[in-house]
């Protein structure tokens, strides 16, 4: 059980990595890789190639056990049906209290769009993977609940967001991370939740383009 519980403790900080690699590469004073919001584009992937190579060499399991598998028609049509959920909310929120401004969503926009597009891309397939897939499962086997797992991984995701978008970020966006972790525990296929992220993310696209 020791064994087994240190094995998942570590599988947990190769997850989180991309989390702290920033902070302390600055705290030792080294200047290595990207610096900001795109810097997700390296460490995230770094994170996810680093997760999968230990759940197959040193886990000796399959990427099934993290939910990696092929999705069915269902698991897209619910995919698609809490996505509209999700932009409904976001209209709502935004219609009945026009947000301000945050230097956030700001520093989004004006990246260059390929930049933003691969950002998109990185967050909807890494996040699944670092966030859900491989903490999700892991806890829950670990604690043998179905919703520890969850709580703690739903903590862990929406902090960071909170903290870069401001508090506001829940009441206009936190929708669509809800319906994730619902398509999540209601499909169990993270393909899936990849469709769903990316779309939920998809229209930042549109204030970078200039179109609004």
């Amino acid at each position: 059980m020791i064994q087994r519980s240190a094995i998942i403790l570590l599988g947990l900080v190769i997850c989180y990595f991309p989390s702290y690699v920033n902070p302390l590469l600055r705290w030792w004073g080294l200047d290595v890789g990207p610096e900001g919001p795109a810097s997700i584009i390296l460490w995230n992937w770094l994170a996810v190639l680093a997760v999968v190579a230990f759940i197959i060499l040193v886990e000796r399991r399959t990427l099934a056990s993290i939910l990696i598998r092929r999705p069915d028609g269902k698991d897209i049509e619910t995919a698609l049906f809490y996505w509209g959920i999700a932009m409904a909310w976001s209209w709502l929120a935004m219609t009945l209290l026009p947000p301000a401004d945050d230097p956030g969503t700001a520093s989004l926009v004006a990246l260059p769009v390929p930049v933003l597009v691969a950002m998109i891309v990185t967050a909807a397939i890494t996040e699944e993977v670092l966030y859900r897939g491989y903490p999700i499962e892991r806890i829950n086997d670990l604690t043998s609940s179905r919703w520890i797992g969850p709580a703690i991984s739903f903590a862990i995701f929406v902090a960071p967001h909170l903290a870069f978008f401001g508090p506001t970020w829940f009441l206009y966006h936190g929708g669509g991370t809800v319906m994730i972790y619902a398509l999540y525990l209601r499909r169990r296929n993270l393909p899936a939740c990849m469709l769903l992220h990316l779309l939920v993310n998809l229209p930042i696209l549109i204030p970078a383009s200039g179109l609004i």
